[in-house]
């Protein structure tokens, strides 16, 4: 479901006659957007910002939730060691329209760097990680990456168990100074592993996966 706003950049608020004084009140549409998707958010909603536009994404699949528990599990101990945070909620900033995404999952220092009391810089997080379904696996696999590179997200993992065999595809190395609809690939190196095979997560992780353990 998409969501569109008016297209006024402000709005101005008069002055009430009990108050000559009173401040004009200049709310932007990013402001009123950001607004509307942290109220169906707090409702229990998925909502990002796409080209500013207000997406509602569909409730996941109970199979993607086993799959995405299962790569918490995995990447539990490297969290616990280093002292990260694994987040299921982290709204990412995606510039320069100020657009929103949420993945399924956001590895992030214990520190991270925020663009606004919603939004998470995308290169301070560590990892981001969506887990495919059909409703879903145009913008997994064909809008995300450039999203993800224009914010800086360093490492996009896709956890794929609607493919036949199930598999994972992590790309890596951002270039450099991407735009929307930029035409080069978003990152340099893109590796797909099937289940059955193990994938190399590169440092800060140095954790070796196994696929199949992500669909069992």
């Amino acid at each position: 479901m998409v969501m569109s706003l008016p297209r006024h950049q402000t709005t101005d608020e008069p002055r009430s006659r009990k108050d000559p004084f009173r401040r004009f009140s200049r709310d932007t549409v990013e402001d009123r957007t950001l607004r509307l998707c942290k109220e169906l958010n707090d409702h229990g909603y998925a909502a990002e910002i796409v080209q500013g536009q207000v997406v509602v994404s569909p409730w996941a699949h109970p199979r993607s939730c086993d799959v995405l528990d299962n790569l918490v599990d995995v990447l539990y101990p490297v969290k616990t060691r280093n002292g990260w945070r694994l987040h299921q909620s982290m709204a990412l900033s995606i510039p320069p329209q100020g657009d929103m995404r949420l993945p399924d999952l956001v590895v992030v220092p214990r520190d991270p760097e925020y663009h606004d009391e919603m939004r998470l810089r995308g290169r301070s997080a560590l990892l981001a990680a969506e887990v495919c379904s059909p409703g879903t696996w145009k913008a997994d696999y064909q809008e995300k990456p450039g999203e993800y590179a224009r914010a800086g997200v360093p490492l996009y993992l896709i956890v794929d168990p609607t493919a036949e065999p199930p598999k994972v595809t992590l790309m890596s190395e951002p270039v450099e100074d991407p735009a929307p609809f930029d035409e080069r690939e978003p990152y340099l190196k893109t590796v797909t592993v099937h289940s059955g095979g193990s994938l190399e997560l590169p440092e800060p992780f140095g954790l070796r996966i196994d696929v199949a353990a992500l669909f069992a």
